[in-house]
């Protein structure tokens, strides 16, 4: 079963805030092992970009820096992109951690980007 919804409709329901992340990461999906990039995190999940389209529940191990592999479950899944929910929470410093060695650097110095302004046309 895919979920044809990208990560907007679960804003409501997430624990914390997402937190900007660059970072290329190994992972493990069925029997393929495979490359993603990991675009954003927070303590109970992350979101993934570089798989096809995966499945609702669908184990993940990924291999984040320092650790030993995580598993986690698909939540959503559109085209190239996926949320993912941590089987365990990270642990408070093990995700400070990754947010002070990886995060894109208006996270790090605790100013999460402003929304672009509408524009509307003339």
């Amino acid at each position: 079963m895919w979920l044809e919804t990208g990560s907007d409709e679960y804003d409501a329901q997430r624990r914390a805030s997402r937190v900007g992340i660059e970072l290329p990461v190994r992972c493990k999906h069925g029997t393929k092992r495979s490359t993603v990039m990991l675009k954003d995190l927070n303590p109970y999940g992350a979101r993934i970009e570089g798989l096809d389209k995966l499945r609702i529940d669908e184990p993940i191990y990924l291999m984040l820096p320092g650790l030993q592999p995580k598993l986690a479950f698909v939540v959503w899944s559109r085209d190239r992109v996926s949320g993912l929910e941590f089987e365990h929470r990270l642990h408070d410093a093990v995700f400070e951690r990754l947010v002070s060695e990886f995060a894109i650097r208006h996270y790090r110095e605790g100013h999460p980007p402003k929304p672009a302004p509408i524009r509307f046309a003339a």
